[in-house]
């Protein structure tokens, strides 16, 4: 048998290295990964910019959660609004979170009583999954509105 053939791992015979090595070790960089805190993630001086300006900082929050262009974009938006700029200010009304919550709750509810469940099958449901506890007689109401 032939040096190097039919034979695997370490057991390949005499075979010849190359003088050059491998060469791209060479062009290794210093590391680019984010730390997982966000520490090597760079601050958009744009925020300095904001904060300087006297921006709420609700909005500069925003700006550094979502990225500021996306807060300059949704400025801009909502200052072409006629609806919610006036007197050259912007001013919005956002209802509470809840009130989305509370909405999407209503709506699975709708869904199980189509599906033919009982308000106390429901009430038990609601307890298990969304941690809720709504009186039977609520449930009531909702599906009479529906």
């Amino acid at each position: 048998m032939s040096p190097g053939v039919g034979r695997v791992g370490a057991r390949h015979g005499c075979i010849g290295l190359s003088g050059g090595g491998g060469g791209y070790l060479n062009i290794c960089t210093g590391s680019n990964f984010e730390e997982k805190n966000g520490a090597a993630k760079k601050i958009d001086p744009r925020l300095d910019e904001l904060r300087e300006m006297g921006m709420q900082r609700f909005w500069l929050s925003a700006a550094e959660r979502f990225g500021v262009d996306w807060l300059l974009e949704f400025w801009r938006m909502a200052d072409a609004d006629i609806d919610v700029s006036q007197n050259g200010m912007v001013s919005m009304a956002f209802r509470p979170y809840r009130s989305y919550m509370r909405y999407q709750r209503n709506r699975y509810i709708e869904e199980l009583v189509n599906r033919g469940i009982g308000p106390d099958e429901i009430r038990t449901l609601l307890r298990q999954q969304l941690g809720e506890e709504i009186s039977k007689r609520h449930i009531l109401r909702l599906v009479q509105k529906g």
